[in-house]
């Protein structure tokens, strides 16, 4: 684990100076950042999907042999690791620009969903989607002139015992009606996901924060434990019990607009991240669920 937490700062340090060089700001680099991770997610799931057709129905009883048989399928393990990188994508993008700024981008990557179903699938682009290509295209523009600050590290655990409570709460709530209603296993993805979100952020601002990489990592254990945690679950089963009991295109839509608008509350609530420019940000933030909503009506 130290050595993971050696490696993350290194890749840090090297982005850092990197962006020196080139003259390119925190968040701009960010939102590149932001951009790669949405398309690595987005990806990852049509490639998961394909082993999940061939696996018998996955549930919530037995999650060690469940992991198994998901782990003994090549495509569904090459979506994960593709996942793995988005991680990491998406743990520098935080750190460099915030989650109100980074989370509004992760739909950007379902044009990737749309282009790999018309080329593997040979579906036809219908005008809704085209028109959906085009506003997540515009999103990261207007959000990146939204003037978000950048994340503060809080002084009290109120804000993210609260909002991790509402999560679970929730969570809890949705999941007695998964066996009638499938399609709600996206927005319990979606809470799982925000609060590994805050938890990266946490880690981040106490990894990159410290002066002493020791005193750095031991700051940042307990938030990394937390991530792992919710990320593994979100990553491994509810995406997988989900994807395989609904349209990859669909769950994929539902899954971020829920996430982004929970990330973006708990960036504000915990984090004290301030939108300067709340016109700009608006478009780019409404941009992006009409692109949602569009693309999301594109079945694979």
């Amino acid at each position: 684990m130290k050595l993971m937490i050696l490696l993350i700062r290194k890749a840090h340090g090297t982005l850092l100076i990197a962006m020196q060089l080139f003259g390119i700001p925190n968040d701009i680099f960010g939102i590149i950042l932001a951009l790669i991770t949405s398309l690595l997610w987005n990806i990852a799931p049509i490639i998961q999907k394909e082993a999940l057709a061939e696996m018998e129905e996955i549930d919530v009883k037995n999650p060690l042999k469940q992991t198994r048989k998901l782990f003994s399928k090549p495509r569904w393990v090459i979506g994960f690791v593709m996942a793995l990188l988005g991680g990491l994508t998406y743990m520098l993008a935080t750190n460099l620009a915030g989650i109100v700024v980074i989370q509004p981008l992760m739909n950007v990557g379902l044009i990737a969903l749309v282009f790999f179903s018309n080329r593997r699938l040979g579906e036809k682009i219908d005008l809704p989607a085209a028109i959906g290509i085009v506003l997540m295209i515009l999103t990261p523009v207007f959000i990146a002139f939204g003037g978000v600050t950048e994340p503060m590290m809080f002084t009290d655990f109120t804000g993210i015992l609260l909002f991790s409570a509402t999560m679970l709460i929730g969570i809890g709530l949705m999941a007695s009606g998964t066996s009638r209603i499938a399609i709600l296993w996206a927005p319990i993805t979606s809470l799982f996901q925000a609060l590994a979100s805050q938890f990266t952020q946490w880690f981040t601002l106490e990894l990159f924060g410290a002066v002493d990489i020791i005193q750095g990592f031991i700051n940042a254990l307990l938030p990394l434990i937390l991530l792992g945690v919710f990320t593994a679950i979100a990553a491994i089963y509810t995406v997988s019990i989900g994807l395989q009991r609904n349209p990859a295109s669909r769950f994929n839509a539902i899954t971020g607009t829920v996430s982004m608008f929970a990330v973006v509350l708990g960036g504000i609530m915990i984090f004290g991240q301030i939108i300067t420019n709340i016109p700009f940000y608006s478009i780019g933030l409404a941009f992006g669920i009409i692109g949602v909503v569009l693309l999301s009506k594109y079945q694979d």
